[in-house]
């Protein structure tokens, strides 16, 4: 019997394994496109300065279960500006669930301090009745 050297030994193995996750790699796809995601959503950048930095307007992606009863999402957000800080929320519910992404846009309202143009950061949270969750965190611009 002979006996293969490292480098030789390494190669069969790759071409192996390669064969083994091309032979299941079909099966995982399929699995995954019949698996309806529950829930997902996206603070869309930029958004629009309005009254003075008073609101701004984001539009928000956002996809749910059909059927999905009570669904609903809480958005804020978070500026650094002189003196302080800029905070501001936004709430939507009766969220249209198709299965598909929407997109709807919501005024975020400026709490003790204005918000300006510039970077902050958004948060957001959907909930769908019954049991599905989905969360989104990013930098977004503000702009005039």
């Amino acid at each position: 019997m002979k006996k293969l050297s490292g480098g030789k030994t390494l190669a069969v193995a790759a071409v192996a394994g390669g064969a083994v996750l091309a032979s299941v790699a079909p099966v995982l796809a399929d699995v995954s496109a019949q698996s309806p995601s529950t829930a997902a959503i996206r603070v869309e950048s930029p958004a629009k300065w309005k009254a003075w930095g008073a609101a701004i307007e984001v539009q928000v992606t956002y996809a749910c279960q059909p059927g999905s009863s009570q669904a609903y999402f809480n958005l804020s957000v978070t500026q650094s500006v002189v003196g302080g800080v800029a905070v501001g929320g936004a709430y939507k519910d009766n969220l249209n669930c198709t299965g598909g992404f929407e997109t709807t846009t919501v005024n975020v309202t400026a709490n003790d301090r204005a918000f300006r143009w510039g970077t902050a950061f958004a948060k957001a949270e959907l909930r769908g009745y019954p049991n599905s969750v989905a969360r989104d965190e990013r930098e977004i611009k503000i702009v005039p």
